[in-house]
């Protein structure tokens, strides 16, 4: 059986703290993860063929 929310034993205030701390730890876990997926990524290399004329 589900009880309301006002009958919680921690307050509802508290909750929602607990929440958002919970929900910023996770965003900011998911930033580094992703932060070093892209430092990883290998460095861009310029495969176009050499289009610039020398000057003579």
């Amino acid at each position: 059986m589900t009880r309301p929310i006002s009958d919680l034993d921690v307050p509802l205030p508290t909750l929602r703290d607990r929440i958002a701390a919970l929900v910023a730890r996770q965003n900011a876990q998911r930033a580094n993860r992703s932060a070093a997926r892209l430092r990883n990524l290998p460095a861009p290399t310029d495969t176009r063929p050499n289009t610039r004329q020398e000057a003579s």
